[in-house]
């Protein structure tokens, strides 16, 4: 066997507390700090992320219960309304029966369960006050008519005066859809 002396030993035991430590450093301690690093920088990046869902989830809560007072109006609808002779009545009522020309009235497919009327009316000569008002009243009206698009000039004639044309649409159930009720 070989004889240390006292020096040798003292040698081999702190080479041998260096390796143990080493060792220790790269098994135990060099990942936790790694995995620290990854957790402080991941963190902050997953919290926004959750931020962001939750504020599409509650975009998607308030689109949903839309959507189902959409549907609930619609269905309410009165089954008999027509768009066309509603629009009549609206012009009458606003006094804009020598300014308006109704366009065509299209029915258009949005899927198997529902439908869509669009009314093209031309409006010319008028001022922005009875356009406001004509608006307002389709868009307050109890029935499900809403303005799709809007498209206002000057009239060439008369520069305080307007030339607008509106498209209005009404959602309705299909017939098939209406039977089964």
């Amino acid at each position: 066997m070989i004889r240390l002396t006292q020096r040798e030993k003292l040698l081999a035991a702190a080479l041998a507390t260096i390796i143990a430590a080493w060792s220790l450093f790269t098994i135990a301690v060099k990942p936790v700090i790694a995995r620290i690093e990854t957790l402080r920088r991941v963190i902050p990046e997953k919290q926004n992320e959750l931020e962001k869902l939750r504020a599409r989830s509650k975009e998607y809560i308030f689109l949903r219960d839309s959507l189902a007072e959409l549907r609930a109006k619609v269905d309410s609808q009165q089954k008999t309304f027509e768009l066309l002779p509603f629009l009549e009545s609206l012009i009458g009522e606003c006094g804009l029966e020598k300014n308006a020309a109704l366009g065509k009235q299209q029915g258009l497919p949005l899927d198997s369960n529902y439908y869509e009327t669009i009314v093209e009316i031309k409006l010319e000569n008028l001022t922005l006050r009875q356009l406001v008002d004509f608006l307002r009243k389709v868009e307050s009206a109890e029935v499900l008519a809403k303005v799709k698009s809007l498209y206002i000039k000057r009239n060439p004639t008369n520069k305080d005066l307007l030339d607008s044309v509106v498209e209005i649409h009404n959602a309705k159930l299909t017939q098939r859809q209406i039977a089964h009720k």
